[in-house]
């Protein structure tokens, strides 16, 4: 945990203009210093004694605060550092060790975010194989808002057909190569680039030893995605890898990484929950001449993806290039949207159930509070719906719309526990992708410094050195136990309702702490609002008004 985008070392190195000019002055003048008075301090003291020594020390530190000093006094960048030279060091120390220091000593174990400490723990151990059972009772304070409470039956309530999970996708559309899932967890998008070599190649061996699906994220279809698992190649607005020179989106490109058999499906990604409307980019810092080979774009330039794809802008847009993906691929093809306006996800839903051929196999809903690499802070924050709420829209308007059944959905949002699972699945999602989760499996101790290439497990960085920290046959072995034991402690909530499959959980078999003692049920708060949102949205769009006007009656002339 960290001051995460908040750091200021940059700012305070770029201060000092080329902080490594300023250590050469300081090693400089105190070897010319230290030369110049040794024979004065040898007549004091016996050379090569500890005094000798111990003055020597003393006489290079004293410089370099001396230089220091004078540095801060007339630097014009930082008047704090200007007015109060040298002191102002100590404060910078304070804030970056500072939120170390609450992470591992003064902050309590549910505390953190994104993760707190019990969910990192427990990721931990059971990734690594070690009993996660606790004793003498749970940690979670039962009253605390935002708790979940799953609801167990008395008697067995329900079995299903196939005993676990089980879901075709493609079969709508008919695809040539449908495909088969027996999991409900897929490594979620984090593409070769953000991430490492080792990380990459951990990940895709992991979902092979698990039998899981691996999304490539939107950088492109690399070596590090051939290590025995099957993989969903993401196509993203950089059209990454299947791109011309001119950065524009190639049919021969394209149909050459589908091709591959390690490609099981193509996710066009429209939007992303931590940046929605907003464009990816990869700093240049972070791009080696094998990243270039592999995304296609030049070396030496921060990479950019523009927003939204050119290669449509109306809903018939989408739908026709969906069209030409799976004519180019024969395999199944789905969006990756952000919920917003549910009149969007309205109108999809009525396009799939007017030309039921065509549109997406699954749709993947990414909740708002959704992890990256890099992100500005105010859409990070502040834009998207949340998974919950998300996952709960697009439900309710596939259902109301009468393909539900046509259409697998994935959902993405901070999701790494049993629970969190649940919930997902309870509110509509027939599987969820995790990403990380998966990180934390990887070794991932939350540096909150994925953006910076400094990732000190060797995960989110391409310094070679740094890339040394993580195995990748270990790290692969750890990622498969964590989706093993996720899976089987998923099951162990489905018993508990009396159920054989994650399939059958409803929004009602699960409730909400909303204040100190009072519990709701999940489709109290979200299908309910899913329903309401729509109905309000579409009589004040009649009507011309906001919701806020239709509902106190008043219309802007």
């Amino acid at each position: 945990m960290g001051s995460g985008s908040f750091k200021t070392s940059g700012t305070t190195v770029g201060n000092m203009g080329r902080w490594y000019y300023w250590w050469a002055v300081w090693l400089f003048t105190s070897l010319t210093v230290i030369w110049t008075s040794s024979e004065i301090i040898t007549g004091f003291f016996e050379k090569g004694s500890l005094f000798h020594v111990i003055s020597i020390v003393v006489e290079t530190f004293v410089l370099g605060i001396l230089i220091l000093f004078i540095h801060d006094r007339f630097q014009t960048v930082n008047p704090v550092q200007r007015r109060f030279p040298v002191l102002y060091w100590g404060r910078w120390i304070a804030v970056h060790l500072g939120p170390l220091l609450r992470q591992y000593w003064f902050a309590n174990d549910l505390e953190e975010k994104p993760f707190n400490r019990v969910t990192r723990n427990w990721i931990y151990s059971t990734s690594k194989g070690k009993n996660n059972t606790i004793g003498f009772g749970s940690q979670v304070n039962f009253d605390s808002v935002g708790s979940h409470i799953v609801m167990p039956a008395m008697f067995k309530r329900k079995t299903s057909e196939h005993e676990g999970y089980y879901r075709v996708i493609g079969e709508r559309t008919g695809v040539k190569n449908p495909v088969t899932l027996e999991h409900f967890v897929t490594i979620s998008a984090m593409s070769y680039g953000s991430l490492s070599a080792n990380a990459v190649s951990a990940l895709n061996k992991g979902a092979g030893m698990a039998g899981i699906l691996h999304n490539t994220g939107e950088g492109g279809f690399a070596p590090y995605h051939q290590k025995g698992g099957k993989v969903i190649f993401q196509l993203g607005t950089g059209k990454f890898g299947c791109r011309d020179d001119n950065g524009t989106f190639s049919d021969e490109a394209f149909a050459k990484i589908a091709a591959h058999d390690n490609v099981s499906m193509i996710e066009l990604k429209l939007m992303q929950g931590a940046k929605p409307g907003k464009g990816g980019m990869l700093p240049k810092e972070k791009i080696t001449a094998e990243i270039a080979a592999i995304r296609k774009v030049p070396m030496g330039e921060d990479v950019l993806s523009p927003p939204r794809h050119n290669e449509f802008d109306t809903l018939s847009g989408l739908f026709d290039f969906i069209d030409r993906l799976r004519n180019l691929a024969n395999k199944p093809v789905g969006i990756k949207i952000v919920a917003g306006h549910i009149e969007e996800i309205e109108n999809i839903a009525a396009a799939i159930a007017s030309e039921p051929k065509r549109g997406p196999d699954f749709i993947s809903v990414d909740g708002g509070e959704g992890g990256t690499g890099a992100a500005p802070l105010v859409l990070a924050s502040h834009a998207g719906v949340p998974m919950k709420h998300g996952i709960a829209m697009v439900d309710w308007a596939l259902r109301e719309h009468g393909v539900r059944d046509k259409i697998h959905l994935f959902t993405s949002g901070q999701i790494a526990t049993p629970i969190d699972v649940a919930v997902a699945m309870a509110l509509g999602a027939d599987g969820v992708n995790i990403a990380r989760g998966f990180m934390l499996a990887l070794g991932c101790i939350q540096a909150l410094d994925c953006h910076s290439n400094r990732c000190p497990t060797g995960i989110a960085t391409q310094d070679k050195k740094l890339q040394k920290a993580l195995d990748v046959d270990g790290a692969a072995k750890r990622v498969s136990t964590y989706v093993k034991t996720l899976e089987k402690e998923v099951y162990m909530l489905c018993k508990s309702c009396g159920y054989t499959s994650p399939d059958h959980f409803t929004a009602d078999d699960i409730m909400v702490v909303t204040s100190p003692g009072h519990l709701d049920y999940l489709s109290e708060l979200y299908m309910v609002s899913a329903k309401e949102a729509s109905y309000e949205r579409s009589k004040a769009r009649k009507g011309g008004m906001t919701v806020g006007e239709m509902k106190v009656g008043k219309k802007i002339d």
